[in-house]
């Protein structure tokens, strides 16, 4: 007899009243991999925006370097920091 493996599909669970965005955010990243980008492909999209967020040259040498496996690592920052690059503040207009 075969058994068949049913597919689950599980929203996210917030239980913040501020919850809307990260719902948003993550009804967005499901459908980016159910459109074919895999997690890997995404952490180095997140990995680049995180550079351009500290400014960091598009022909730098950290651009050309695979996406860290851990992005909220905070030696990625330090690294960042005493290479010179800093996040840039938000500007209010």
């Amino acid at each position: 007899m075969r058994k068949s493996k049913a597919e689950l599909n599980f929203s996210a669970v917030v239980d913040d009243v501020k919850a809307s965005p990260f719902m948003d955010l993550q009804s967005r990243l499901d459908e980016l991999q159910d459109n074919g980008m895999t997690a890997l492909t995404i952490r180095t999209v997140l990995f680049n925006k995180m550079l351009d967020m500290h400014s960091v040259p598009a022909d730098h040498f950290l651009r050309k370097e695979s996406a860290p496996s851990r992005l909220d690592d905070p030696k990625i920052i330090e690294t960042l920091n005493d290479l010179g690059f800093y996040k840039q503040s938000k500007v209010v207009h």
